[in-house]
């Protein structure tokens, strides 16, 4: 099968935690994960189902079936039942996120067996085997009390193609305003709960486009109840939504799909990819119709990150600004105005190759909508190319022509920790490339 489905066992094969309990200084492993609701008519089986290791050991669709394929006409309250957490306030967070959920998310949990949310999940991910998604409760917290039950350690893939001579940017704007910001596991810094809608709903809409991709509506009714979810999935894989996108719009460039196994795999860069250089890996992207590099990874994550840059502009008005900048000289301190863009688009969903799979990506999980065809049309005319050689700040946060001159912050007094908090922003926008 193709590289996707070989994948399968390896996203699943994380070491993963959780917890159990709603305050205290405690990072609890995934042991300690728990049903939020006691009065699940799932709460016994749950906890074995989702955590389940091993394709064989995981449970069969009689004994914990798909959302939707219990009901149809399921509702918020059906997807609570199948929620696990290593802590209350995890629980209150997601449904209270649940109910503020617009409207077109809520359909998509009917294409999952369970959630998993607990202190040491990281990073979030779907997997078929068990049909559920784990979320990092990074995205969650909002004071320093609940940052206390949420684990410190970074993702594994962020060492991931440090040798290389290139760095990709990405983030969602509102208009020329940050949409998401960055907040330190390691402070005493708190959030309002505004500041996580935005980051949790990209989050779940890219998630939950894994589930719809593997299981899209109109395959449950035919789900074999006696097998288990990679099972039943696998007997409908006729239904899979990025294998059939692919057969129509596939990705071209061999450059960057071999790279994005060294960037998001961490398979070693050859002499030559270490040679690539931002401007010749943009004209790679330029040319096709990926929203993301990240899409590059596998088919699966093309159609996850289509379907969640579409959503979130549709849903929220936001624009996603990508780029490929030079690393700089020091990476421990740096100025914006020393990553320079090699090349770099504002609303790449506008592009003229992305828009095409983006909206087939939409219809293929909603059908075909009016409010599709008038979105992709008024949203057309607003791409943006970024200048080659302006820094990333100065191309993100303005209306730059090539002849105008950029600013340079290296030149302003700035305090130790006003330079600190750009540097994490900047950081943050590096290395929100994996979800």
């Amino acid at each position: 099968m193709n590289r996707w489905f070989a994948l399968l066992g390896a996203s699943f094969a994380l070491s993963l935690s959780a917890c159990g309990s709603s305050g205290g200084n405690d990072i609890l492993d995934e042991n300690q994960l728990y049903a939020y609701r006691s009065d699940s008519p799932y709460a016994a089986v749950l906890k074995d189902c989702a955590l389940a290791k091993e394709i064989v050991d995981t449970c069969t669709l009689q004994t914990l079936p798909f959302i939707a394929q219990q009901n149809p006409e399921f509702t918020k309250a059906d997807i609570m039942n199948r929620l696990l957490v290593t802590h209350d306030w995890m629980g209150e967070r997601f449904e209270a996120l649940l109910n503020d959920a617009p409207e077109k998310m809520i359909p998509l949990f009917g294409s999952l067996t369970s959630i998993s949310i607990g202190s040491t999940v990281r990073p979030s991910y779907y997997w078929a085997g068990t049909g559920g998604i784990r979320l990092d409760p990074a995205g969650l917290w909002l004071t320093v009390a609940e940052k206390a039950n949420v684990s410190a350690e970074e993702d594994y893939r962020s060492g991931f193609g440090d040798d290389l001579q290139f760095w990709f940017f990405e983030t969602l704007r509102n208009g020329n305003q940050a949409a998401v910001n960055y907040y330190s596991l390691s402070d005493d810094s708190e959030r309002p709960y505004e500041d996580i809608k935005v980051p949790m709903y990209r989050l779940l809409y890219h998630e939950l486009a894994h589930a719809v991709d593997y299981l899209p509506a109109e395959s449950i009714p035919s789900l074999n109840a006696s097998l288990n979810p990679a099972q039943a999935l696998t007997v409908n894989e006729n239904f899979f939504l990025s294998p059939r996108m692919y057969n129509d719009m596939p990705l071209n460039s061999q450059v960057l799909d071999e790279l994005s196994q060294v960037s998001f795999r961490g398979v070693t860069a050859t002499d030559s990819q270490i040679s690539y250089q931002p401007d010749f890996l943009g004209s790679e992207m330029a040319n096709d119709g990926a929203s993301r590099y990240y899409g590059y990874y596998t088919q699966r994550e093309d159609f996850a990150t289509l379907f969640a840059v579409a959503l979130m502009k549709l849903d929220f008005n936001l624009d996603s600004y990508v780029g490929f900048v030079n690393k700089p000289a020091n990476l421990e301190s740096y100025f914006c105005s020393e990553l320079l863009v090699g090349w770099g688009q504002k609303n790449r969903l506008a592009d003229a190759l992305v828009q095409p799979r983006a909206k087939w990506a939409l219809e293929q999980v909603y059908g075909q909508r009016d409010e599709f065809d008038n979105f992709f049309a008024e949203n057309a005319t607003q791409l943006k190319d970024m200048v080659p050689g302006v820094n990333w700040c100065d191309n993100r946060d303005n209306d730059y022509s090539a002849d105008l001159p950029f600013s340079d912050e290296s030149k302003i007094e700035l305090s130790d920790e006003q330079k600190a908090e750009a540097m994490r922003q900047l950081e943050f926008e590096r290395r929100v490339r994996i979800h």
